[in-house]
C-alpha cells in the first residue's frame, strides 16, 4: 500500500463569545470566528497489520490512547467495524503544543481524511458529527479549516462557512508559561466579565466580509482574554511586546498561552518576530499567514 501524507494545518480564533450562563448540560454556549493559519504539522500514513502505532519527533507529545491521532483512527475504525485495519502515523510537530492553536485537534482530523484514502473508507456527515461530539470543536472545524464562523451548545456544533479577501501575516508568541489545561480555564472564567462583545464578533465577520482591515483589527475579540490574563500576566506582556513591534492587531490564541499580532506585510512581521525573539520570556516566536480560504473536505 503507497505511503499517503497529509497537512495539519493550526487553528486560530478571531473571535470568542462566551455566554456566561451555562447551558443544561453543564457547558457554556460560544460562538466563534475561526480561520487556519499556515503553521502546519505533517502526517504520514504508512501500513501495518491490525495496530495503530504513532510516531512523533516531539518528546511533549503523547503517542498513546492520549492523542487525537489515536482517538480519531480508534473511533473511523471502530466505525467501520473493520478491526483488522492498521496503520504507523509518523508526525511531524510545527504547532506549537498547548499554546491554543488546537493542534492536536488539527492532527485528529488530519488523520480522519488521510485514514478515509488510505483504508478506502467513506463517513457520512452524521458520522463526522459523532465523531466530533468525542473530540470537540476545534476537531470539528478543522475537518473543514479555512474560515467560518461556529457555534456550540454543548456538544453540537455548527460551522457557517464564508470568504474573505482579506490576508494577514502574523507574528505568534509562544511564552515559557503554560495553562494547566483548557478545561482549568473554562472552571476559572470570570464570568461577570464575558458575554458582552457579541457586537464585536458581529462587525468582525462584517470586516471580514467587505475586505474592511481596519474594521478587522479593532474588532478581534477573546472572551478567555480577561479572566487568563489576570492569571498568567505573561499574556498582558505578549500582547504589549507585539503592540510595541508594530502589530496592527493583536489577540490571544484561544484559552492561552500563546498570542497573535497582525501585520500588513511579511517585511514588517519579520522585523517584528527579530525584536520578540530577543525576549527571554517567550519559547516560540514563530511568522505565519492567514488562511481564509474555505475547503469543503
Amino acid at each position: 500500500m503507497p505511503k499517503i501524507t497529509k497537512k495539519a494545518f493550526s487553528k486560530l480564533d478571531l473571535g470568542i463569545h462566551i455566554e456566561p450562563k451555562k447551558s443544561e448540560d453543564g457547558l457554556f454556549p460560544v460562538s466563534y470566528i475561526d480561520c487556519q493559519v499556515d503553521i502546519c504539522d505533517e502526517l504520514k500514513f504508512e501500513s501495518r497489520n491490525g495496530e495503530i502505532e504513532i510516531v512523533c519527533d516531539d518528546p511533549e507529545v503523547p503517542i498513546d490512547e492520549k492523542n487525537f491521532i489515536y482517538q480519531a483512527a480508534l473511533l473511523l475504525r471502530e466505525s467501520s467495524k473493520r478491526q483488522d485495519l492498521g496503520v504507523k502515523i509518523t508526525l511531524k510537530k510545527k504547532i506549537p503544543v498547548k499554546a491554543g492553536f488546537g493542534g492536536g485537534s488539527s492532527d485528529g482530523a488530519a488523520t480522519i481524511w488521510g485514514l478515509c484514502e488510505f483504508w478506502n473508507i467513506k463517513v457520512s456527515k452524521n458520522q463526522l458529527l459523532e465523531f466530533s461530539k468525542k473530540l470537540g470543536k476545534d476537531f470539528y472545524f478543522s475537518l473543514f479549516g479555512g474560515l467560518g464562523e461556529l457555534t456550540s451548545v454543548g456538544r453540537d456544533y455548527q460551522l457557517r462557512p464564508f470568504k474573505s479577501d482579506l490576508s494577514f501575516w502574523t507574528v505568534v508568541v509562544v511564552p515559557y508559561d503554560e495553562k494547566p489545561s483548557t478545561a482549568w480555564i473554562y472552571e476559572h472564567l470570570d464570568t461577570k466579565n464575558i458575554g458582552k462583545n457579541q457586537h464585536k464578533l458581529i462587525e468582525l465577520k462584517k470586516a471580514l466580509l467587505k475586505g474592511d482591515r481596519v474594521g478587522f483589527m479593532s474588532n478581534l475579540s477573546n472572551d478567555f482574554e480577561s479572566s487568563v490574563s489576570r492569571h498568567f500576566p505573561i499574556v498582558t506582556d505578549a500582547l504589549a511586546n507585539l503592540a510595541e513591534a508594530g502589530a496592527s492587531g493583536k489577540i490571544m490564541a484561544g484559552a492561552g498561552l500563546s498570542v497573535v499580532g497582525f501585520f500588513e506585510s511579511q517585511i514588517k512581521a519579520k522585523q517584528a518576530a527579530k525584536t520578540l525573539e530577543r525576549n527571554p520570556k517567550y519559547r516560540k516566536v514563530l511568522i505565519s499567514k492567514t488562511n481564509f480560504d474555505y475547503v469543503q473536505a
